[in-house]
């Protein structure tokens, strides 16, 4: 009797579980598990087009990348203030009016020619610049470095400067080829930034109150190995003279180091350091330098690129530095190429390409540094005109600017 109701009992059970209670649906608290979904077999690949093998082998200078970014485009073409560009080169200017006319349009008040040179070539460029054009032009002098360690030598330069100096010079311009080019007569070696036969030049600057626009070293990457590894490959395989790695030149350094010495010899003679000191790579560096010398400026010339690809560092350091630093390009005059500087110091526009301001120094974007109006007064005009002792209007300019929602 018991082994009946037992098997009773299973039965019942079993049947509960398999069917009463699955018909009558789950008890409470308990979910049905879901049934399985049909396994879907898996599509092939679309068909992609083939690519082409030229650009599978596409060579890095061929490589020109358009950005898909859609960022605000500013145009500025007229700047918050007159502008002084401290460094320019006019040698190759025979249109006088047309370079004014370029001025005019780009709201630029005074360039300055360092492409004086010396003697009668000078008074030719003062005579075709300064003196046609009063307050347009400022012609600095140049000295002849060949021979500098015949006899001599120091006292001749030195009565052709102050020469060049009583006939309207009003600076003095050196090359980087002291310290890279020139040679020395009798030893072959290169002359040396602080070669001490160049005191007296320094001394003399001083005593006319004549600023030195000095241009020593270059790019930092132009003292590294070119290899897959320099960032400026493609403008040194178009230049491969601009490229002074190896024993046959001194070292980056060094030749900063050697004019550093010079600024820190003559504490009265004013210095402008080139192309932000040649030095726009290591901002920390140039702020030091200014710290310690105070006869020492900057310019921007030709290194927006390196500047503009630091945004937050350099407004920081124009801001800091706002009285030591000046306005220029570097590049012939001509309208759109000043409205590239306009841009970079005015706007706040982002990843945008400065090649039309110099030309490409890389493949790198720059960003906009929408420095504040006191700060770009100084550095478009006031810092110059007290530098230079020039007369002229620096109430403000009337901008034209014009922004365009993308690119």
């Amino acid at each position: 009797m018991l082994r009946w109701l037992a098997v009773v009992m299973v039965s019942m059970l079993s049947w509960g579980i398999t069917g009463g209670i699955a018909a009558a649906g789950p008890s409470p608290g308990k979910q049905r598990p879901a049934p399985p979904r049909p396994v879907q077999k898996a599509r092939p690949p679309a068909k992609q087009e083939p690519v082409a093998p030229e650009i599978k082998e596409l060579k890095l200078r061929d490589w020109a990348p358009r950005s898909m970014l859609r960022t605000k485009l500013t145009r500025i073409d007229r700047p918050a203030f007159p502008v002084i560009d401290v460094h320019n080169h006019l040698g190759s200017g025979k249109d006088v009016a047309a370079i004014l006319k370029a001025m005019d349009a780009a709201g630029v008040q005074t360039v300055v020619n360092l492409d004086g040179g010396w003697g009668e070539e000078l008074r030719g460029e003062l005579r075709r610049f300064d003196g046609a054009h009063p307050g347009r032009f400022v012609t600095f002098a140049l000295i002849d470095l060949k021979g500098i360690d015949e006899p001599g030598w120091t006292a001749r330069t030195v009565r052709r400067l102050e020469a060049d100096f009583q006939a309207g010079a009003r600076g003095l311009k050196l090359h980087k080829s002291l310290g890279l080019y020139q040679r020395y007569t009798k030893t072959g070696k290169l002359v040396r930034v602080d070669d001490r036969r160049l005191d007296p030049i320094w001394r003399l600057c001083a005593r006319h109150r004549r600023p030195v626009m000095i241009h020593t070293s270059d790019p930092a990457a132009f003292f590294t190995r070119l290899d897959r590894f320099n960032e400026r490959w493609h403008e040194l395989n178009e230049h491969p003279s601009w490229l002074f790695y190896g024993k046959d030149y001194p070292g980056r350094q060094e030749l900063l180091d050697q004019r550093n010495r010079v600024i820190a010899r003559h504490p009265r003679t004013t210095f402008i350091g080139a192309h932000f000191g040649n030095n726009p790579e290591d901002l920390q560096a140039v702020g030091r330098w200014l710290d310690r010398y105070p006869n020492l400026f900057v310019d921007i010339d030709a290194r927006i690129s390196e500047l503009g690809r630091q945004p937050y560092s350099a407004r920081r350091f124009l801001i800091k530095h706002q009285d030591r630093v000046l306005f220029g390009t570097d590049t012939f005059p001509k309208a759109e190429i000043y409205r590239v500087y306009y841009r970079f110091l005015e706007s706040d526009d982002e990843y945008w390409d400065c090649a039309a301001g110099h030309h490409r120094q890389g493949f790198w974007m720059i960003y906009g540094i929408f420095l504040p109006r006191a700060v770009l007064r100084k550095i478009y005009h006031d810092n110059a005109q007290r530098l230079l002792g020039l007369n002229g209007p620096g109430d403000g300019s009337s901008t034209n600017r014009h922004e365009q929602g993308g690119r």
